[in-house]
């Protein structure tokens, strides 16, 4: 999702805020430090939600914004990409899932990766969409 936020200077740094993600704030020494850290710190924050909130445009942040966000600040998109995970009890039959642990073991990763991955592609060959 697409959120917007907030950059302007404050004394020797710069200040960023997301309204719409409970006025998630960060800062850094100068605009390209705050954009990085403010993504990093959205994401972190969106990752705590159990839903995102929808996103306000542009216009109605202007018409609602908060006092102390100077009118000198400098709007930027924050493009937020938050994945939910959802453990689910799979049974295999054990032959696969010996040959399985093998195949996780060479991927260099763990089975639940593994698994994602493989089901990923096979969507991609069917042209599924996942994403929304």
């Amino acid at each position: 999702m697409q959120y917007i936020a907030f950059i302007y200077k404050e004394d020797d740094n710069f200040v960023a805020v997301v309204p719409d993600l409970n006025y998630t704030s960060s800062f850094g020494s100068n605009f390209e430090e705050a954009y990085q850290n403010i993504k990093e710190a959205a994401k972190l924050y969106a990752e705590d939600l159990k839903k995102l909130p929808k996103p306000r445009d542009l216009e109605t942040l202007l018409k609602e914004k908060e006092s102390f966000i100077p009118d000198n600040a400098i709007p930027q998109i924050l493009e937020i990409n938050v994945q939910k995970l959802k453990r689910v009890n799979v049974m295999f039959k054990t032959d696969i899932l010996e040959i399985m642990q093998e195949r996780v073991n060479e991927y260099n990763g763990n089975r639940s990766a593994y698994i994602q991955d493989l089901i990923e592609k096979d969507l991609e060959n069917h042209k599924i969409s996942i994403h929304h």
